[in-house]
């Protein structure tokens, strides 16, 4: 029995970890001036942007609210004063906003760019005005490659403009595919968590310790 229920241990973390190891994310194609945005769930896309067209439904009846009671006043009256929403309102916003930033600051860091396709095709009336475009293309393209190696860890990378006399504007191609195992999620959600109840106690520990000397 003791053996059983190690290997239904084992098989529940096994199952577990492969859950976790499952990339989640997006894909996005911008092309024709059509924007298509796909939710991307390990070897499945669900699509979201555009959306399918459909009927409209009947409008249904309108129903009158509810007046109600207003409970709310009647606790400030009793209590006296307003609760604020956060305690020390002023410090907590910004330890929040660190702690938004270093939490933005990993994910960046955690998110995978599968691919990432940028093509600038340059053209118009004027030969030379298209051809003066596409030099300040790549220009602007070897400034900022060095930018998004830092940033982030670019799988496979094409960007590169393109001179089509043929096209009468400027037309932009481009697909992105961002993906972030469910691992990496829950644990920079977890210590989310844990630095918001930390920034939470404190300020609370600060709040009464202020009234107790008082």
């Amino acid at each position: 029995r003791a053996m059983t229920w190690w290997m239904i241990l084992l098989l529940i973390f096994g199952v577990l970890f492969l859950i976790g190891c499952i990339p989640v994310g997006v894909w996005l194609r911008y092309q024709d001036e059509t924007l298509t945005l796909k939710a991307k769930i390990g070897f499945l896309k669900l699509q979201l942007l555009p959306k399918d067209e459909k009927q409209p439904k009947k409008a249904k009846k309108t129903k009158r609210p509810k007046k109600e009671k207003p409970q709310n006043k009647k606790l400030e009256a009793k209590s006296g004063k307003k609760q604020p929403l956060l305690p020390k309102g002023v410090g907590t916003i910004f330890d929040l906003l660190r702690l938004l930033g270093d939490t933005l600051g990993n994910l960046r860091r955690k998110i995978r760019i599968e691919e990432l396709r940028l093509h600038l095709i340059f053209g118009g009336d004027d030969p030379a005005d298209a051809a003066m475009n596409y030099g300040r293309g790549w220009a602007i393209i070897g400034a900022t490659n060095p930018y998004l190696e830092r940033l982030f860890v670019i799988k496979k990378r094409d960007i590169q403009p393109f001179l089509d006399y043929n096209t009468d504007k400027m037309k932009i191609d481009a697909q992105l595919t961002l993906t972030i195992t469910i691992w990496r999620v829950l644990a920079l959600a977890l210590r989310a968590g844990v630095g918001f109840l930390k920034i939470m106690n404190a300020r609370k520990k600060g709040g009464a310790g202020n009234e107790s000397s008082s």
